[in-house]
């Protein structure tokens, strides 16, 4: 009965655990919604996106997606592609 009550501790642990980052994870997700965070992020390359653009012609595509962004028309206008 011992073994039986350890694994359910241990699950109900790991359960609540679960919950727990679930729940931060909806609140972080909420906060950044709320504060406008990473509305400049022009494309969500999940796998391909991990390298930064490696010569100035990507940069420079890259600095043009970024200018159509409300963060730029609004904040960064008067950015250049050597502050971007």
């Amino acid at each position: 009965m011992t073994d039986k009550k350890h694994t359910d501790r241990a699950v109900a642990i790991w359960l609540l655990v679960g919950v727990g980052m679930t729940i931060i994870q909806i609140a972080l997700g909420g906060i950044t919604r709320l504060t406008g965070s990473g509305l400049s992020i022009t494309e969500w390359k999940v796998v391909t996106g991990s390298l930064p653009p490696l010569n100035e012609a990507a940069w420079l595509v890259e600095f043009n997606k970024y200018k159509a962004t409300p963060q730029f028309q609004l904040l960064n206008f008067d950015f250049g592609l050597d502050q971007f």
